[in-house]
This record gives structure tokens, C-alpha cells and sequence, in this order.
């Protein structure tokens, strides 16, 4: 079956079509927000410290609370986490938007809200992760990852671009406010969801945490991939998402040179959708490497601040990199991991990739008062491609592959087995 006639039958399933039209709406709002935040704290009077200072507390409830919501994820009807989250990300928004709009808004009451978004979505995420497989076939999977990423990514090429244009001609309370929408109308869509209550476990929580953490270490490819991530995650949004509006707003001309660039790394991600869907990767630990040490090239290009063109040139190319790697790497691991453990090992790999990002962004704010944002980003980008390409020295890595099983894929298999997880129960209960 070729990929169009792939995409039309995954859409065919009435529950999958919710899901994807839920989140294609929120993120339309989703992908200005950041711009709207982050401009909103500069023109509040903040500096790189306060901007870093302000993604950290977006950052650190989703890296405190996600193992939290991946249990919760694998013990509760994942369309229900879904809906409650979204619902209190709606209500924030709006509450920042009227702050900012009433002329009331100030830089720790911005702190605050971002904080209170990062609690949804560690919630939300595990969740949604844990629902794909839920919602279609198995040998639907590849096709339904591209045909979801491929829509929201488009939302993200015009969220970005519109978003940066509103705030420059209306300000970012109005764009915050169009986000709040985007929040709550996605409610009603998931709340048609009917997923199946996950199998009650006699287990408490933490035991099925433990056993958890047992899985993913038994998978030492998992391991060191999400190693990898965790440095190349912190450098990439560090350098992007911290530098880059301080970059635009002092040498590019401000927040429509931000979403210019930002809505190019989003149409570069609709693009590796296209090829993902097209050309199928199947070396796994190849692409998602090479790809993710592309990432470095907007990097360097904003460090050494670029034309404008140039600088969007390398976003759409990043984009593209990125894509093929997420799709490549999203296929592979519902491949190799067990669907009852696919949102606890999926909240262990956020929160690996998220731990060090709040330190991030508020130590490299801090420096960035000694250091030119030449220095700093230069910086950035090399430690991202170091990191994203050292694992490629093992052959583990390099033999990565659809549809072939690893052998921890099929040795670990007995690690959540029932004598196994009543042994995890007992240990605890004579503790």
C-alpha cells in the first residue's frame, strides 16, 4: 500500500480523526505562543536572564511532574488525562492574555502562568504519546505519525510567521489570546475519544514506575539514544529558543524577523514529513544522528547573525533533519516497545531530554552577561554535533533498523512479567 493510500485509511478511523483534529487546532495557537511570551517578557522590561529565567519554570514542572504523567498515562484513560489537560492550558492562556491586554501583566506573573502550562502539558504529553497506538493498527503506525505531524507541522509554518506579525502590529496579548481558543476548542474533539481503560494492576504506582525504570534499562540502544537527545535537546533550545528571539529582537529587526524564522523551521518540518512518509528510513540510528547534528546549522548561522534569509534557509533545513528523525524514531519505538509501557518509557525519555534544560536556560542567561551571543551559541552548536554524532561510533547504534528487533527488544520482554512485577510489589511492601 502506497503512503496517500496509507494516510486515507488511517483516516478513516473515526477516534484518530478526533485525535488528530484536536491537535492540529491547538496547535495553530500553540506554535505563536512562544513568540508571544517570549517578546511579551522583553518589552516587560526582562533581559536574556528573565527570558531564561522565565522558560525555566516552563520547563521545570514538565521535567518534575512527566514520570508522574507517564504512570498516570499507562493506569488512567489516556482521552481523559487529554481533555483535563487542554482545558487548563486554555485557562491560562486566556488568564495571560487579559494580564497583558488589561496593561497588568507583569514579568512574575508571566513566570507564573508559564509554569502552570508546563504542569498541563506533563501530563499531556505522555498521554497523547501512549494514544497512537490506541487509535490504529500497527501496520498503520508509520503512516499515522506523518499524517499527524504533517498537519500540525503545517500549523506551525503559519503560527510562527502570524504570530510574529501580530505582535508587532498589535502586540502579544491578542496572539495569547487566540492560543486560549485553540486550547479549548480541542477539548470537545478529544472528549469524543472513548480509549479503553488501561488493565487495573494490583501494583501501586511506584512499583509500576520500578518496573518501568527496569525496561528501559534492559535497552541499552534506548539508553544511550536518550543520552544523546539530553545534550542535543539542551543546546538546541538553549541556542534556539533562548538566543534566537534576543538575537532578532536586537540585530534582526525584532518579533517578525523571530517568526519568519521560527515558521522556517516549521516549514522545514513539513517537508521531512513529506520525505519521511515518501522514503521510509529505515536505518534508524543513522538518520535520527545525522539529522539531529543538522540542528547546529541555524545555530551558527543566528551566532554569527546571518542575513535574514540565510538564517530562515538553515531553520528550513533543520526543520526537514528534524522531522525525518522524530517520524524515523516515533515508528521505531512503538515497534520495540510494549504498549502498556510505551507512556512510562516514553515520560523517561522527556524527562532525560527536559532535566537539564531549567539549569540551561537560566546558567547560560547568567553568562550571557559575560560572553557575546556570538561566543555563547558558537559554543552551542559544537557540543550539538559532537553529541549527536558520537553514538554512531558503536555498531549497536549504527545497525538500528525497522523491523528488525533488538535483543533487548525480545531479552527484555520478561522484565515486566507478572512473577517479576509481584516480586517489584513485595520488595516495596517490606520496605
Amino acid at each position: 500500500m502506497n503512503s496517500v493510500k496509507e494516510a486515507a485509511v488511517v483516516l478513516r478511523h473515526r477516534q484518530f480523526r478526533s485525535f488528530w483534529t484536536g491537535r492540529v487546532v491547538s496547535s495553530l495557537g500553540s506554535a505563536a505562543a512562544p513568540i508571544a511570551i517570549a517578546f511579551a517578557a522583553l518589552e516587560a522590561g526582562g533581559g536574556v536572564e528573565w527570558l531564561g529565567f522565565i522558560l525555566a519554570l516552563n520547563i521545570a514542572p514538565q521535567v518534575l511532574l512527566l514520570l508522574v504523567g507517564g504512570v498516570l498515562g499507562d493506569r488512567v484513560r489516556r482521552d481523559l488525562v487529554m481533555v483535563i489537560a487542554n482545558a487548563v492550558s486554555g485557562v491560562v492562556q486566556a488568564s495571560i492574555a487579559i494580564l497583558i491586554l488589561t496593561g497588568v501583566a507583569e514579568l512574575w506573573m508571566l513566570a507564573a502562568s508559564v509554569f502552570l502550562l508546563g504542569v498541563a502539558s506533563a501530563f499531556f504529553q505522555p498521554a497523547s504519546q501512549g494514544s497512537i497506538v490506541q487509535l490504529v493498527p500497527a501496520e498503520l503506525r508509520v503512516a499515522a505519525n506523518a499524517v499527524l505531524r504533517l498537519p500540525l507541522n503545517v500549523a506551525k509554518v503559519l503560527g510562527p510567521a502570524l504570530g510574529g506579525l501580530v505582535v508587532a502590529l498589535i502586540g502579544p496579548g491578542w496572539a495569547l489570546a487566540f492560543n486560549a481558543s485553540t486550547f479549548l476548542v480541542p477539548v470537545f474533539f478529544l472528549a469524543s475519544i472513548r480509549l479503553p481503560q488501561p488493565i487495573k494492576s494490583k501494583a501501586s504506582a511506584l512499583s509500576a514506575f520500578r518496573a518501568g525504570w527496569m525496561e528501559f534499562s534492559a535497552r541499552s540502544w534506548y539508553v544511550i539514544m536518550v543520552a544523546q537527545s539530553t545534550v542535543t535537546v539542551l543546546m538546541w533550545l538553549v541556542g534556539f529558543q533562548l538566543f534566537g528571539p534576543v538575537v532578532s529582537h536586537s540585530s534582526l529587526g525584532g518579533a517578525f524577523a523571530w517568526g519568519l524564522i521560527s515558521g522556517g523551521f516549521a516549514f522545514g518540518l513539513v517537508g521531512g514529513s513529506l520525505v519521511a512518509v515518501a522514503v521510509r528510513p529505515q536505518r534508524v540510528g543513522i538518520t535520527v544522528s545525522v539529522c539531529l547534528a543538522a540542528q547546529a546549522l541555524p545555530l551558527v548561522a543566528l551566532a554569527f547573525v546571518a542575513p535574514l534569509w540565510l538564517i530562515v534557509a538553515a531553520a528550513v533545513f533543520a526543520g526537514v533533519a528534524l522531522d525525518i528523525s522524530i517520524v524515523s524514531w516515533s515508528a521505531f519505538f512503538q515497534e520495540q516497545i510494549p504498549e502498556g509501557l510505551q507512556s512510562r518509557l516514553s515520560s523517561i525519555s522527556t524527562f532525560g531530554q527536559l532535566l537539564p534544560v531549567p539549569i540551561g536556560y537560566v546558567l547560560f542567561g547568567l553568562l550571557s552577561g559575560y560572553f557575546s551571543n556570538t561566543v555563547m551559541v558558537s559554543l552551542m552548536s559544537g557540543i550539538l554535533v559532537v553529541a549527536a554524532l558520537l553514538p554512531l561510533l558503536l555498531p549497536s547504534i549504527r545497525h538500528l533498523r525497522l523491523g528488525q528487533a533488538t535483543e533487548e527488544s525480545v531479552a527484555g520482554a520478561d522484565v515486566l512479567s507478572p512473577e517479576l512485577l509481584a516480586k517489584t510489589s513485595a520488595t516495596e511492601g517490606s520496605a
